[in-house]
């Protein structure tokens, strides 16, 4: 099966959050980081023009079974400590959808996945962190999405195939994570998380690969080379943005948007067209 473009849907998205609010701190270690973000959106805006909703799936928001964010009007939730006084000010004061979460928890019960609205969640450093640089003026209405405490690859992409009929109704999906998340070697010398990068990006921007073969690659993706040094064992959810990110894109063709050194680390964006 050839993968193909759906030209009527926007594309899907996988960034990397970074430290806390480090990146909107002005933190040197973060500026590349900082900088693919911005290019990023700038580009996608330009090809597709503003998205009607983002769908945010947040690293920082793990739950047992699926949860969707339908608060009217978000709050933020300052989920890191020890930083200058102005991390915990920041505001992102974009609204939500709750009829269009609501439908989202609808369609995925009724697809047999057990799933929740959450009328109250607000939004955590995986969500306003990245879209205070990528959409600054909060004029796109945000929707959280979890992740599983199960951190269970295929899970996440079933959980992602539901979502992805939203797509046509002009929702921009974003996994919000760290390709890169193990912090026995953030701060040493070398680019350690390449080895893993590599084997995601061998897969994810195969054109040879159909779309049915990506997923189930993916599904087995605790096998990939260097995934010891990129993902402790039991500490891989922020890996998972990414697997729900494939399972929206139904397993369609990716590229590299940024491969970028963070604290002595590599780590890798991802666009599904």
């Amino acid at each position: 099966m050839t993968q193909q473009v759906a030209s009527a849907k926007f594309p899907v998205l996988f960034v990397n959050h970074g430290g806390g609010p480090l990146p909107l701190l002005g933190d040197p270690k973060h500026k590349e980081l900082v900088a693919a973000w911005t290019a990023t959106a700038a580009s996608l805006l330009k090809k597709y023009g503003k998205p009607k909703v983002i769908g945010l799936i947040s690293a920082h928001y793990e739950t047992h079974q699926p949860s969707i964010g339908g608060a009217a009007e978000p709050k933020m939730l300052y989920d890191y400590g020890g930083f200058p006084s102005e991390a915990y000010k920041l505001q992102y004061p974009a609204r939500g959808v709750p009829d269009l979460a609501k439908r989202m928890v609808e369609r995925l019960v009724d697809s047999g996945i057990g799933a929740a609205l959450d009328k109250t969640r607000p939004f955590d450093h995986g969500v306003f962190v990245p879209l205070m640089k990528m959409f600054p003026d909060a004029d796109i209405p945000v929707i959280p999405i979890s992740v599983l405490r199960s951190q269970n690859a295929a899970e996440h992409i079933a959980m992602g195939r539901v979502l992805s009929e939203f797509r046509k109704e002009g929702v921009l999906f974003i996994g919000s994570g760290m390709t890169m998340h193990n912090f026995k070697y953030f701060g040493k010398s070398g680019e350690y998380g390449t080895t893993f990068n590599n084997s995601l990006t061998k897969v994810l921007a195969d054109p040879d690969l159909s779309s049915d073969a990506q997923i189930e690659r993916m599904k087995d993706v605790r096998a990939f080379p260097g995934i010891a040094e990129s993902q402790p064992d039991g500490g891989m959810e922020h890996l998972m943005p990414l697997l729900t990110c494939v399972g929206i894109s139904q397993g369609g063709l990716a590229r590299e948007t940024a491969s970028v050194s963070l604290m002595s680390a590599n780590v890798r964006e991802y666009i599904f067209e």
